[in-house]
């Protein structure tokens, strides 16, 4: 299966070389430019599989994956529970010590599926589904979380949930939202939604659900995709219970028409990071209330006093910022960022920190080039500045775009598409200490970058970037022989044809399309838990895996 195996063991050399002593204390790094050892390579172990909610025959973009598991996330303290969705419907509770998953809810109402909503979509589009969820900062208290799924509304049915299958839950009185406006013709809807579970302690839902925005999107792509909410906030701060939305642009800042700006306008949604209220008793004094009525909008956003412009918008000009993560240093915990990695177009894959207000320059920018109308890309011009888009029309000044702190093309050693990372805070790994790991979706490569070197390249401005390093994976495969003899590999690929083979899949490979995968992807996400410890997840095997540790690659295995 590709594995390689290495004699002799550098490790002490890995950790100097980041800038450790080899207890693995962390130092300042003599030169923060200094590469990084390309021979660390993470260990990983098989943690759960997720029930198969997929075609094991390897057909079709989506349904081949045998679990489309999208996100992790840890219950607030005081419990410890998994909750993990998959973009197929379920949103599931793990049992951290069993590994058994139990359904809390299911998203698939479609034709006679039991599930919630009739017009959920998950045949087209990479995102298509039950895409998101998370807890409400006061979840102990409260019983709150919130959840993103995407909706034909050309599809029979209700908008209502249907709840036959969670008699817990009550529908009296839910009411859907009116869809928010996106310029051109449009095609699916993604819906945010708000749950209020009246007993936590269980593995059921009972309560209420309330809709708060919908927005219509002109494709099947680049949907409503990420949420979060600040971690350093506090009852009483301007930012406590404030929730930021990513949003993509739904395909249109590729199209040669006019909603080719969308993602600049201000006046829509779409290719934005919002910033909103969800409960409307909270920050009364300091907020207006949203045009359907649902949630608050902070009046310090932005956007807010500019006519025509949508209030909710806190950052704009992306494509499609579909992983959101906040990093907060332990050492300095008011020092915190936001961070968006952002899936490209034609040639770059980004991460970006965002700021108030910031204009990324999509569709007019990408990465860190000019995009040219007709999507080839060119060096960016001397007057770098770009007209503020409040709709097609009506400019409101300029501004020099916010350009990407790391980016990766496509191209052999680079990929197909971002799927996201964290900023290492867990104790497993002291190399990883403040590096952000992200990794490839389609390929399954993965990479670190030093996070007080992106900070430096976003307070530098321009087009400065961090290095990249790349990182190998040490896996034993527990259907071979079972040896406890870790094997070294390059990407997750071939570790996550092993795990789809060992589940029952019959493609060769890996199912979907890709253009820099070996055959097909390997759908690779990133989660982390509480403590900072990182978990890999894949969609073609629909695995969980934990990272227990980080190696030299050179090292030759662990028993």
């Amino acid at each position: 299966m590709g594995a390689l195996r290495h004699a002799g063991s550098l490790v002490a050399a890995a950790t100097l070389a980041f800038g450790l002593h080899p207890t693995g204390a962390a130092q300042a790094p003599k030169n923060a430019h200094a590469k990084a050892p390309a021979e660390l390579a993470l260990q990983i172990a098989d943690y759960a599989a997720l029930p198969i909610t997929g075609t094991p025959d390897g057909l079709g973009n989506n349904a081949g994956a045998l679990a489309r598991v999208n996100f992790l996330r840890e219950e607030p303290a005081p419990a410890h529970r998994f909750f993990v969705n998959d973009l197929n419907g379920p949103l599931y509770i793990l049992d951290r010590n069993t590994k058994k998953f139990t359904t809390y809810l299911d998203f698939d109402g479609r034709g006679n599926r039991p599930g919630l909503f009739d017009k959920l979509t998950v045949e087209n589009g990479l995102a298509s589904g039950f895409v998101s969820f998370e807890f409400d900062p006061d979840y102990a208290h409260n019983g709150k979380f919130y959840t993103i799924h995407i909706e034909d509304p050309a599809e029979p049915g209700s908008l209502v949930p249907d709840h036959t299958s969670v008699p817990g839950l009550v529908v009296a009185g839910y009411t859907p939202t009116p869809p928010a406006a996106t310029p051109g013709d449009v095609d699916h809807e993604g819906v945010l939604i708000e749950w209020t579970d009246s007993n936590i302690a269980n593995t059921t839902f009972e309560g209420t659900a309330r809709e708060l925005l919908r927005v219509p999107f002109n494709s099947r792509i680049h949907p409503m995709a990420d949420l979060i909410f600040n971690p350093t906030a506090r009852r009483g701060d301007p930012d406590w219970r404030v929730l930021y939305v990513a949003v993509g642009d739904g395909g249109s800042g590729e199209q040669k028409t006019g909603i080719r700006l969308n993602p600049q306008r201000l006046d829509t949604l779409v290719g934005k990071i919002l910033r909103i209220i969800p409960d409307l008793a909270e920050h009364v004094e300091s907020s207006t209330v949203s045009e359907n009525g649902r949630y608050r909008i902070p009046r310090d956003n932005p956007f807010a006093s500019i006519d025509r412009a949508r209030k909710e918008i806190w950052a704009y000009g992306l494509r499609n910022p579909h992983r959101l993560t906040w990093d907060v240093d332990p050492a300095a915990p008011a020092s915190s960022h936001l961070i968006a990695a952002v899936i490209g177009l034609r040639t770059w894959e980004t991460v970006v920190i965002v700021h108030k207000g910031a204009n990324f320059g999509y569709s007019q920018r990408e990465g860190t080039n000019a995009l040219l109308p007709d999507n080839t890309i060119a060096s960016v011009p001397d007057d770098d500045r770009i007209p503020v888009y409040v709709t097609d029309t009506i400019t409101h000044g300029t501004v020099t775009p916010t350009y990407p702190v790391i980016q990766y093309g496509h191209t052999p050693s680079g990929g197909d598409a971002i799927a996201g990372g964290f900023v290492y805070r867990g104790t497993r790994i002291p190399a990883l200490q403040g590096k952000y790991v992200f990794g490839d979706t389609s390929t399954g490569r993965m990479w670190c970058a030093d996070f007080n070197e992106m900070v430096e390249a976003e307070r530098r401005g321009g087009r400065a970037l961090a290095e990249m390093h790349e990182l190998r994976i040490w896996w034993d495969d527990p259907s071979d022989v079972p040896d406890g003899r870790r094997q070294l590999y390059t990407t997750m690929f071939p570790i996550v044809r092993a795990g789809y083979h060992a589940r029952g899949g019959k493609h060769p490979d890996l199912p979907g399309r890709a253009a820099l995968a070996p055959s097909g992807r390997v759908d690779l996400r990133l989660a982390v838990d509480r403590d900072g410890e990182l978990y890999v997840l894949s969609k073609g095997d629909g695995m969980i895996r934990a990272v227990t540790g980080a190696a030299s690659a050179a090292a030759r295995s662990g028993r």
